[in-house]
């Protein structure tokens, strides 16, 4: 017996033995099946076992006449083997109707020209797993997405707060009852609220909602979206909500020298500014770094309970919307070292709502020792030598 001839009677016997327990059913609705197309072969690079979830595909065995052995197998047990036939319009049904198999594209050595290479047969194989019940829209019924999204985290009192809005419809009709009203938490809505929204099968509807800040505040702000519908499966709600929250009303600067002697001043300048659009009471406490004291300033000073040698500078004012305030003093040490200048702490009452803010970062101040020393100046010495004294003794001769 040849080898294509055996073949055909493992693939006979197969396709019978699933026809005889009843594992090809009529054609079912394409609706309830997720379906993934996979290639198998024998040898690399094409893979011989693909998973797919809780199943394994192993593919056996080619004829290179079109038919292609598998074997089918559920969490490593065995469901069975079967013969696909290349571009057959039957499925292969197992595991209780749960799983359906087809091949195409399935090497054939009849169909391939002369000087084919036939080292690497393969077949692709739609490999289709039922639906759940969960998974399965239920017929002529509407289904609702909604994306509710701030265009900011943060906002100025006078910003427009904009929420983009998205609703899509995922059923199987047209979705022609929709409402949909926003708690906007105390915000002021501007415009943005459809009305008798009608969304067709598959299609979305985006709008913007656009909403104002109050005389009063809050620290932050919680706007719920409510969506509601009706269908023949009875009635829905959708709701998501989002968070936004009042921008500090408060920018502080400070400024120091980074370097002094010791018993000199060191100066620091500070600025607050309002960066709101209404008014704000501020209350500014400035903390002097350890061991040092002011030197001069129009401005009350006050010392910190259970804290030696520390005071702090106290100011309580008004600004106006986008004013700053701008002071500066100078303080003295008479302690060498690198020394931490503390930040300073705003407290902000802003429509009713407090804040509390700081300056930006930490400063430091160097006290160093002031030397005081006089300027070598370089002489020469002339060594004064006597003179020398010398008689003259002369003989004279008579001529």
């Amino acid at each position: 017996m040849s080898r294509k001839s055996h073949f055909y009677i493992i693939a006979v016997f197969l396709i019978a033995s699933y026809m005889i327990t009843g594992i090809m059913p009529a054609e079912a609705n394409e609706d309830d099946w997720s379906s993934l197309t996979v290639t198998l072969g024998n040898e690399n690079p094409i893979i011989s076992i693909v998973s797919v979830d809780e199943y394994t595909l192993e593919a056996l065995k080619f004829d290179s006449y079109g038919m292609v052995w598998l074997r089918i197998s559920k969490n490593g047990l065995t469901l069975g083997d079967t013969v696909l036939e290349n571009n057959s319009s039957s499925w292969c049904y197992m595991d209780n109707d749960n799983i359906r198999l087809k091949a195409f594209n399935v090497t054939n050595r009849e169909n391939l020209p002369m000087f084919s290479n036939l080292c690497s047969p393969e077949a692709e194989v739609v490999f289709e797993t039922k639906k759940s019940a969960e998974e399965k829209p239920a017929e002529d019924t509407v289904n609702l997405d909604l994306d509710f999204e701030a265009d900011k985290d943060e906002y100025l009192l006078g910003d427009e707060v904009t929420v983009d809005t998205e609703l899509r419809n995922t059923g199987n009709v047209k979705a022609d009852k929709i409402k949909f009203d926003v708690d906007p938490d105390g915000l002021l809505v501007h415009k943005g609220v459809p009305e008798n929204i009608t969304i067709d099968k598959g299609s979305t509807k985006s709008f913007e909602l656009q909403l104002r800040f109050p005389e009063k505040i809050k620290e932050s702000y919680n706007i719920t979206a409510n969506v509601s519908w009706e269908d023949n499966s009875g009635k829905h709600f959708l709701s998501k909500v989002v968070e936004i929250k009042v921008s500090e009303p408060l920018k502080i600067y400070k400024y120091t020298g980074s370097e002094v002697f010791t018993g000199t001043p060191a100066y620091v300048t500070l600025s607050v500014k309002n960066i709101q659009d209404r008014s704000v009471n501020v209350s500014l406490i400035d903390l002097l770094p350890a061991t040092f004291t002011m030197i001069n300033s129009s401005e009350p000073i006050a010392s910190v309970p259970g804290m030696d040698n520390s005071s702090y500078l106290s100011q309580d004012f008004v600004l106006a919307p986008e004013e700053m305030k701008t002071f500066s003093y100078s303080v003295k040490s008479e302690k060498l070292g690198v020394h931490r200048v503390p930040q300073t702490h705003a407290y902000a009452d802003l429509c009713g709502q407090l804040y509390s803010e700081c300056s930006d970062s930490e400063n430091t101040i160097k006290v160093c020792e002031n030397i005081s020393y006089k300027e070598y100046e370089r002489k020469t010495q002339v060594e004064k030598i006597p003179p020398v004294e010398t008689k003259l003794h002369v003989d004279l001769v008579p001529a």
